[in-house]
């Protein structure tokens, strides 16, 4: 309850008033602003156990800075000279239009809409929306809340590289010879270096590099990180100019492998497993000329998480 103390002095101090001058008229009027503030109360009371708020958001996948627009049904208030307000993005608290029976749901009804900004990206979770139930005379609130959680991940804003060079094959050219290895059985007889055969040596075959193989890699580390924010905007910016530059591989912490995007189909998915970046994860070592290494960032981290949001971590651990 807020604003309880300061507007019970009102009535107090006239009924201290009344009493010194006697005034019967200045007595009645404060006993009946009492009744008022009693009936205030009440009607917030009996709404705060009848109330019942659902929550829908517009999306579960989002770019980070982007807003999430909430969409809620409120019911259980008939007849009760109460209103619901919701905290917007802005720190400002909104009104929300009560559901009447008979009116269509209308889900672009900005009257019952709010949004929220999460400017951090991951995994998090929507928990229950901060809520305020406030009498029609604007006199008493009543905080409570509202929404079943919700799960959303929030994608990493691609941060434009400055200076981006790239270089190797084309990924669709043909292969290209890159000497001899130890013959493997099943290697096509085409590729088995039979000059090396005649000397009585060790058979070996001839080793081919195709424009895959010569795509840039893109290393994340993020062993000495404790924020990954910056890292995953600077590691996405890289990727995404790759990739619609004629493709690279990303090494990722955790992957043996590098995962090869030839084209912007791959981009979503790898977008969102940068959303998933932890701290403290190493990338497998790797020996390889085209490599771009993206680890700890010097950029400063971004706002606070807005009232109700909590990182999936936190989520778990909670």
């Amino acid at each position: 309850m807020i604003r309880l103390g300061a507007v019970a002095l009102a009535p107090l101090a006239l009924a201290f008033g009344a009493a010194v001058l006697g005034s019967l008229a200045l007595f009645a009027f404060a006993l009946g602003a009492l009744l008022l503030y009693a009936g205030c109360l009440l009607a917030l009371a009996i709404a705060a156990r009848r109330l019942q708020v659902t929550r829908t958001i517009d999306r579960h996948e989002v770019l980070e800075g982007r807003p999430i627009a909430m969409t809620f049904t409120v019911r259980g208030l008939r007849g009760l000279p109460v209103q619901v307000q919701a905290l917007g993005a802005n720190g400002q608290w909104r009104n929300l239009e009560r559901t009447r029976p008979g009116r269509p749901r209308t889900p672009n009804d900005a009257s019952r809409q709010v949004s929220v900004v999460i400017d951090r990206p991951g995994a998090h979770m929507l928990g229950p929306a901060p809520l305020r139930l406030l009498d029609d005379l604007g006199l008493f609130a009543r905080a409570t809340s509202g929404g079943a959680p919700e799960s959303v991940l929030v994608l990493p804003e691609p941060l434009p590289p400055e200076h981006l060079r790239r270089g190797g094959a084309e990924v669709n050219g043909d292969p290209e010879p890159d000497g001899l290895r130890p013959y493997v059985p099943g290697t096509p007889m085409s590729r088995v270096h039979w000059p090396s055969a005649a000397r009585g040596g060790e058979l070996q075959e001839r080793h081919f590099v195709s424009g895959r193989d010569q795509l840039p890699l893109v290393v994340v580390d993020t062993s000495a990180a404790t924020v990954v924010d910056a890292i995953a905007r600077e590691a996405a910016g890289i990727v995404l100019a790759l990739t619609r530059s004629g493709g690279c591989r990303v090494l990722l912490p955790g992957d043996r492998l590098p995962t090869t995007l030839d084209d912007i189909s791959g981009w979503p998915a790898m977008h969102r497993r940068l959303a998933a970046l932890e701290p403290g994860g190493r990338s497998a070592p790797v020996n390889d000329p085209l490599v771009l290494r993206v680890t700890e960032s010097e950029a400063p981290a971004r706002g606070e998480l807005p009232p109700g949001v909590v990182t999936m971590a936190e989520w778990a651990a909670g």
